[in-house]
């Protein structure tokens, strides 16, 4: 910077040396005429020193003033994008699929249900055999006088022969025992007794 104000110091006084001398200005002695080509130096020196001061002051300008502050633009508020409602895509309903034709089966013919059979009817208790046995009185006088006397107390008649019982001589008997010698129980009936001695039977009521 002393640089270029030095340089402005010895360009005006190149200036007042060649402006015409005052009253007070000390005499100078002529110089001798130079030819006009060693003015040409001179006036490229005082260009460039114009030159340089006037890049200097634009310089101290610019440092010395506030950088300029940005302006605010105020944006504009970018517009909304417009929502275009999108109409849904119609909803094709899938044609219907053709069933194939199903061949008319006929029901089986209903099966003869059977018949309800009767109940058998329940077994009528077995009647009592009539038996034709004779009674004592009616066999040989001799067998008669041979068959033991024998003393009935009681009896028990069931339609189980298992079950069936009759007391001679105070002891109870079953078909088929021996109750005296040679005399043998052989069947008890509802009313009576068919007894056999010796390969003769007859018939002992009770």
């Amino acid at each position: 910077m002393s640089y270029i104000l030095e340089a402005l110091k010895k360009a005006q006084a190149e200036r007042e040396l060649g402006s015409a001398p005052s009253i007070h200005a000390a005499p100078v002695h002529a110089a001798p005429v130079r030819p006009a080509a060693s003015r040409k130096p001179l006036l490229i020196g005082l260009g460039a020193g114009a030159l340089l001061a006037g890049v200097a002051a634009f310089a101290m300008l610019r440092q010395s003033a506030p950088p300029p502050q940005p302006k605010l633009v105020a944006m504009a508020p970018a517009p909304a994008p417009a929502i275009v409602a999108v109409p849904p895509a119609p909803v094709v309903a899938p044609a219907p699929v053709p069933k194939p034709p199903v061949a008319a089966v006929k029901p089986p013919p209903p099966k003869p249900q059977p018949k309800p059979e009767p109940a058998p009817a329940p077994a009528a208790p077995p009647q009592p055999v009539e038996d034709t046995t004779p009674p004592l009185s009616q066999l040989p006088d001799a067998i008669q006088r041979e068959v033991p006397q024998i003393a009935v107390g009681g009896y028990i008649y069931s339609a189980n022969p298992a079950d069936r019982l009759l007391l001679i001589d105070k002891v109870l008997r079953r078909e088929g025992e021996e109750v005296a010698p040679g005399l043998t129980l052989e069947r008890l009936l509802p009313k009576a007794a068919v007894m056999n001695y010796r390969g003769y039977r007859y018939r002992l009521p009770y």
